[in-house]
């Protein structure tokens, strides 16, 4: 049977491009401001008395542009790393098959106060392993989150290696996805 790639994850960037952006422009316009607010403060014909104490709202851009860095593109960064050497140790394993009881679903999030919904899909590949994982949510390996998603169906030949890289007790992550031609 012949397969094509449709998922590889030592292709795919380590964490979002735009995150590490976003974080960055953060962090750089606390920067800016902080440059501004200090040029502005020797100017002044009764400048504050040393530097300013305190939160300051550049300090708080900073300390968030920060956080957002650490937690959107380290841990990505670190998440998308570990399966990556998971996959070079020979630790994955490889099923293939049929999909089977293929189906999405909308789950609502924690949040109580708004009406916010995440999809989730999930299938069998033949009869023996299970997989899902949420569309919306950014996390290392396969989540059908690229445009267009790939459209499943019960019938569907595939080849899936995959780790169980959040313990036996949740679905395991997708590495490498190959579907028939």
């Amino acid at each position: 049977m012949a397969y094509r790639i449709v998922y590889d994850i030592t292709t795919e960037p380590p964490f979002s491009v735009e995150w590490a952006c976003l974080s960055g422009a953060v962090i750089l316009l606390g920067i800016g401001w902080t440059i501004v607010q200090r040029r502005r403060d020797r100017k002044r014909t009764d400048p504050p008395a040393g530097r300013r104490t305190g939160w300051s709202t550049p300090k708080v851009l900073i300390v968030f542009g920060t956080l957002m860095a650490v937690i959107g593109v380290g841990l990505m960064g670190w998440d998308h790393w570990r399966l990556v050497k998971a996959l070079e140790r020979g630790e994955a394993r490889t099923v293939e098959g049929p999909v089977q009881s293929w189906s999405t679903e909308r789950q609502r999030t924690a949040r109580t106060d708004r009406r916010e919904y995440h999809t989730y899909e999930s299938f069998y590949i033949g009869d023996s392993i299970w997989f899902g994982y949420h569309w919306e949510v950014g996390q290392a390996g396969f989540h059908n989150a690229q445009d267009p998603r790939i459209a499943f169906s019960n019938g569907l030949l595939a080849r899936v290696t995959y780790l169980y890289a959040d313990g036996a007790d949740q679905p395991p992550r997708i590495v490498r996805l190959e579907l028939a031609e």
